[in-house]
């Protein structure tokens, strides 16, 4: 099996886990990098250790996302957010020790969903991805699970209705995970399409638009897997 590495939130929880912020002055102090590299290196190898992967590649995100020409405000929450001390040293880190790939015009999520087979599985602890078929191992909880393709599925149409405030993308207002559960469950699946794209409707001005660019926003590129909402029968 080759597991596929969101190396992302591993540059994060590293960099984070080795620096110090004073609550007084506000300044941040950062352990000797030696340390913060180390720490990486257990936490690879101990992943690939757990899983008894045979092969593995790691994926970062690189420059220009195409979710960010979709919204201006895609992420817009993250602005000004700080990134750890040791960000570029813990990334190129992996990149020499290994080799991950630096991914450009997407997310790394996105390389990692179109790398997906029946002979992979993922390595992150981003719930995006559930959307995704095919095995999954969340290295920070260690535990293993395989979304099945209706599954998958369901889990974009709940985004869809739930929005991700990670990502500063906005679904239904007060809809959460168990609402959105309930509206899908009483609802045909052959009438989610029209069911949600009329609550967009109702609660945005620019419904049908923002629901078009919330599917954009949120799919998963994955191969042989198109996006599943049909907008074609459904009037503005």
């Amino acid at each position: 099996m080759k597991l596929l590495i969101d190396g992302d939130p591993i540059v994060y929880r590293i960099g984070f886990a080795y620096q110090k912020k004073d609550k007084d002055t506000g300044l941040v102090t950062a352990d000797p990098e030696s340390h913060a590299l180390h720490s990486c290196k257990i936490f690879i190898n101990n992943i690939l250790k757990d899983t008894e992967a045979s092969a593995y590649k790691v994926y970062l995100t690189g420059k220009d996302n195409f979710r960010f020409k979709i919204r201006k405000d895609y992420k817009e929450n993250r602005k000004g957010t700080e990134k750890p001390v040791h960000y570029q040293v813990i990334r190129e880190y992996l990149q020499s020790k290994y080799q991950a790939q630096v991914i450009n015009g997407m997310e790394a999520d996105d390389a990692l969903a179109l790398a997906q087979t029946d002979k992979t599985a993922i390595a992150t602890i981003d719930k995006d991805l559930l959307m995704v078929a095919g095995r999954h191992y969340n290295y920070v909880k260690q535990t293993w699970q395989t979304v099945t393709a209706e599954e998958g599925i369901r889990f974009f149409y709940k985004q869809m209705l739930t929005g991700d405030r990670v990502d500063n993308i906005t679904g239904i207002r007060g809809i959460g995970d168990k609402k959105a559960d309930k509206i899908l469950d009483a609802t045909d699946r052959d009438a989610w399409d029209k069911t949600i794209i009329d609550m967009y409707i109702e609660e945005f001005d620019d419904g049908f638009q923002r629901c078009v660019e919330n599917t954009q926003l949120l799919w998963m590129l994955q191969r042989g897997v198109n996006m599943p909402m049909d907008f074609h029968e459904t009037k503005k």
